[in-house]
């Protein structure tokens, strides 16, 4: 996995500096570079009120200076407290009208390798996610990494990853790999077998055959990996069903994982997977988009509704 440069967005909440507590580690673990940014929202009031003007303005020398000489000071006192001095990058404040939407831009740049950020900032919301974080996750085309508390290596066991069948759904296992390679993981693979409708009438899940699908799920990722030998990934089977290795790399240079595939029949997956990753695992990696039609909309509606159920940490990435 690339963590060399990661982008820590902050409200100076201590909810948010659990976010640059979880990047302090991924210095550690991968000797990454750690940007923070902070976005000072821009009132529709300011907004209005220069177009009624007509007057072109500077917003950050005519609108926010006092707030932004305070708001640099407390990123440099961040940075000069938590992270190591030769992993400091930049100290980034802006001024937006759209908060999630100027984080997303600054990590879409090509420089960044992903997002952490708190589940909460400063904002008190019943949500597990706030609205900030939400829409990050979602226009992100970096992965993004949401915590509501920094953990650390031996905290991380299981990794969950739903998986609908699709490439897209399996895209993140490279990462995911990667992760659970370092933290001596295993990989928990989910597929939801959700019933469907024939007019007004139900029909039964029972018509699926769990191995079936079991085998079916293992066959459809393993050709995904051939279709994207660059992902350098296989499976190798276990002794046992359901439970098999995730290989990287090839014969004497090979890695493995341990990973066990769980088919449940469910009326919601984002339910499902929601109410099994808050009682089992350390780590939930979901893909946050389909490539195309109504697999798009689909894998990203789910993704969206875990994101807002789950208490546990959540990477999301977008197939490329």
């Amino acid at each position: 996995m690339r963590a060399k440069q990661i982008l820590v967005p902050t409200d100076f909440s201590d909810a948010s500096l659990e976010a640059l507590k979880m990047a302090v580690k991924f210095v550690k673990l991968y000797g990454s570079t750690i940007d923070l940014i902070h976005v000072i929202p821009l009132m529709s009031y300011y907004d209005e009120s220069m177009q009624h003007l007509g007057v072109p303005f500077d917003m950050e020398k005519d609108i926010y200076p006092k707030v932004l000489k305070e708001t640099n000071q407390k990123l440099h006192d961040l940075a000069e407290e938590y992270i190591p001095k030769e992993h400091r990058g930049q100290l980034i404040n802006l001024v937006g009208r759209k908060t999630a939407q100027v984080i997303a831009d600054q990590g879409n740049k090509s420089q960044y390798d992903m997002v952490i950020m708190a589940n909460k900032g400063s904002h008190d919301t019943d949500d597990v996610r706030s609205n900030t974080t939400e829409k990050v996750i979602r226009y992100s085309e970096k992965p993004v990494l949401s915590v509501s508390t920094a953990f650390d290596i031996d905290d991380i066991n299981e990794i969950l990853i739903p998986v609908d069948g699709s490439g897209d759904s399996a895209a993140p296992l490279a990462e995911t790999f990667s992760l659970a390679y370092t933290f001596g993981a295993d990989i928990k693979l989910m597929h939801i077998i959700e019933p469907y409708t024939l007019g007004m009438e139900v029909m039964s899940m029972t018509l699926e055959d769990e191995e079936a699908v079991y085998e079916s799920l293992i066959e459809s990722i393993s050709e995904y990996f051939k279709e994207n030998p660059e992902m350098d990934l296989s499976f190798e089977r276990g002794a046992e069903k359901f439970e098999d290795f995730l290989v990287h790399g090839a014969d004497r240079y090979s890695e493995s994982v341990k990973v066990t595939s769980i088919i449940k029949k469910g009326f919601s997956a984002h339910s499902e997977i929601c109410d099994y990753a808050n009682e089992n695992s350390d780590l939930v990696v979901m893909s946050t988009h389909g490539r195309t039609g109504i697999a798009r909309v689909l894998l990203g509606s789910t993704t969206a509704i875990v994101a807002e159920q789950l208490e546990k940490p959540l990477m999301t990435l977008r197939p490329k």
